[in-house]
């Protein structure tokens, strides 16, 4: 029984979920900023809502994917599915019931949302983040699978929170989530890089696959001199204060190393640890630029209140402490299961 509950957590791969928790601080920093004190029952009700949706979206890609996962050759710790399904561990009818229970979940969340906007916000990412790989759509397959997890992630989280708080949507979120945005789409670029030999025997048309190793390669880059270009200009116009601005900037060195990886090197399933080594690098570039960007909103708000902290910017350090510390526990334990090399 413990190895089955153990093997059900895998199947989740929670370190993932660290992503839309610090999209949803991201949000949350946002809206303090922006002049709106800290609500705990909106903020609560996003972070159940973006959580469930994304643990939802694991479980759900462990079953539609089971095919492309089991053709991979090469799988690591960041590409490849959690493998529970591919080795019998568990059957994939539990992926799909775990799935569906969340799904339910989270909809009854969203139907208490208080505003028309919050559900629409909502009904939103829920409906991208189960299309992505659940027919009859299938966006991971038709090369929109990229765009798809950036938009949920890096736009619609934030916004979600910050309209809960608001009622609104500050100039400031807009200048952070399209930079943002940018990065994500790129990250997921070199993931499905990764794994695209494995997708195109499942029939997988990935970004990758669409273009080729060669003109995705140009387009990683291309979106990261956009995504930074975006930030000089949002950061010297004043929509976006200087200390988020500057730690935006600050990312783009981890971004050259992977441009040149891709543009020379291709990661292949017939290399794992090569493959696994960029795919974690750029994890690590997308979760620097919302890891800089709140504490550039924090010092923000420092700057702005004359070195004080209100209630509200404390709750938003202290949900970003929590972060951090979830994030260096993942760091240290080396993830949520170990890599596959083979």
């Amino acid at each position: 029984m413990r190895n089955q509950v153990d093997a059900f957590i895998r199947l989740g791969q929670p370190k993932f979920l660290l992503e839309s928790l610090l999209m949803v601080t991201l949000g949350l920093t946002v809206s303090v900023y922006s002049g709106q004190s800290f609500q705990l029952v909106p903020w609560l009700m996003v972070q159940l809502i973006v959580t469930g949706t994304h643990l939802m979206t694991q479980y759900c890609n462990e079953y539609f994917d089971l095919r492309a996962d089991r053709a991979h050759t090469g799988p690591n710790r960041w590409t490849g599915g959690s493998r529970v399904l591919v080795s019998g561990e568990l059957k994939p009818v539990v992926g799909l019931s775990a799935a569906f229970t969340l799904l339910f979940g989270v909809l009854v969340l969203v139907v208490l949302l208080p505003a028309p906007v919050e559900r629409l916000i909502g009904l939103a990412g829920i409906t991208l983040a189960w299309f992505y790989t659940a027919p009859p759509v299938r966006l991971n397959y038709r090369a929109l699978g990229e765009i798809t997890t950036s938009g949920a992630l890096t736009v619609l989280s934030p916004l979600l929170v910050v309209y809960a708080q608001m009622k609104t949507v500050p100039p400031v979120l807009l200048a952070l989530f399209g930079p943002m945005f940018l990065v994500m789409v790129a990250r997921m670029i070199v993931m499905n890089f990764c794994d695209r030999e494995s997708d195109l025997r499942a029939g997988k048309r990935t970004l990758p696959n669409t273009l080729g190793p060669r003109r995705a390669a140009l387009l990683f880059t291309a979106l990261q001199v956009t995504a930074y270009g975006v930030v000089v200009v949002v950061t010297a116009v004043g929509i976006l204060p200087a200390p988020p601005g500057i730690g935006l900037l600050a990312t783009a060195a981890l971004a050259y190393p992977i441009c040149r990886r891709l543009l020379t090197e291709p990661p292949s399933e017939a290399d794992p640890a090569a493959a696994a080594a960029i795919a974690r690098l750029a994890t690590t570039h997308a979760a620097a630029t919302g890891f800089t960007a709140v504490i550039g909103m924090i010092v923000a708000m420092a700057v702005g209140s004359g070195g004080g902290w209100s209630s509200s910017a404390l709750v938003c350090l202290g949900i970003f402490a929590v972060y951090t510390l979830l994030f260096t526990a993942v760091q240290l334990s080396g993830g949520n299961r170990k890599a596959v090399v083979s």
